[in-house]
């Protein structure tokens, strides 16, 4: 009698997850098989309960606080998109960010979420879910940001503005594209060079990615700068150039890829994505497009 409650209450959740699934695929509009592979990974998660994530211990992506609890903007995507799937236990594995793919693929975790982009050479490695942030360029500007520096076009158009970057990193690379003057620019050797060169007025503004410029601003060491906002940085293919990040999973687990589609499509209509990431002090400028889909950017065309 037992067994029969058991084998009941199973196919209860199997229906019900299979409904959903199809519910929220005409809702997307994903395919229905698609759907249905869904709804039988979310069997498969319910039943076993739990999910190992992988992360880099960075923030504010995904990281252990003071009380060793993991935090940060993917950590809390992944459990409002999980727990209501039956998933009662969320582990987090910490690890060196070149060993998040390898571990994954090796099966010491499901999932990879720790701000890692979508590139066409990963996606020869791992799928991804859909872009869940854009991860530009920001500007960290004196408070009040005296010269008004809203984009790279900004600082061209005015000489006066010192730009500060990172020696050889994408951002400085972006400014130039952009057409800033080389010697508007300074080179720096390291981020706490580059946020101590503004707080000390030798430059006007420091080019950043966005991530990083919301982790230094939550130093309480760092006083006397803000954000630039809004800020347009290089523009290709009409629209900002960006990184986009994403959950990773291997190739194999396409049917649990699907269903966090599924849950992050909704996470992002009834406005939770929003609320996490201003928890995490991201902004309306750091919303992926709608336009920018894992494959296109897969394609190599953002």
């Amino acid at each position: 009698m037992q067994k029969s409650k058991q084998a009941s209450s199973v196919h209860r959740l199997y229906r019900g997850a299979a409904v959903l699934a199809l519910a929220c695929a005409a809702w997307s509009g994903m395919p229905a098989q698609a759907a249905t592979d869904a709804g039988k990974a979310q069997e498969v998660l319910a039943q076993k309960g739990s999910v190992t994530i992988g992360i880099h211990n960075r923030a504010p992506w995904g990281y252990r606080d003071d009380q060793g609890e993991a935090v940060g903007f993917h950590p809390d995507l992944v459990r409002a998109a999980l727990a209501p799937l039956g998933v009662k236990k969320i582990e987090f594995v910490v690890s060196e960010f070149g060993a998040l793919i390898p571990g994954m693929m090796a099966k010491r975790t499901d999932m990879i979420a720790s701000g890692i982009a979508i590139t066409p050479q990963r996606c020869k490695a791992v799928i991804f879910s859909e872009p869940d942030l854009a991860v530009g360029d920001s500007l960290i500007v004196a408070t009040g940001n005296p010269y008004k520096i809203h984009s790279y076009a900004d600082i061209k158009a005015n000489p006066k503005i010192r730009l500060g970057g990172g020696r050889g990193t994408l951002n400085t690379k972006n400014a130039i594209d952009a057409g800033v003057p080389q010697e508007q620019i300074t080179q720096f050797q390291d981020t706490e060079a580059l946020v101590s060169a503004v707080i000390a007025g030798r430059i006007d503004a420091a080019t950043l990615s966005a991530p990083s410029v919301v982790s230094v601003l939550q130093d309480p060491k760092v006083k006397g700068t803000e954000r630039a906002l809004p800020f347009t940085g290089l523009i290709r293919n009409g629209v900002p150039a960006a990184m986009y990040t994403a959950i990773a999973f291997r190739p194999e687990d396409t049917a649990l890829r699907d269903l966090y589609n599924q849950r992050l499509a909704q996470l992002k209509a009834d406005g939770t994505v929003r609320k996490i990431m201003a928890k995490y002090g991201f902004t309306d400028d750091d919303v992926a497009p709608a336009a920018v889909t894992t494959e296109a950017v897969c394609d190599g065309k953002y």
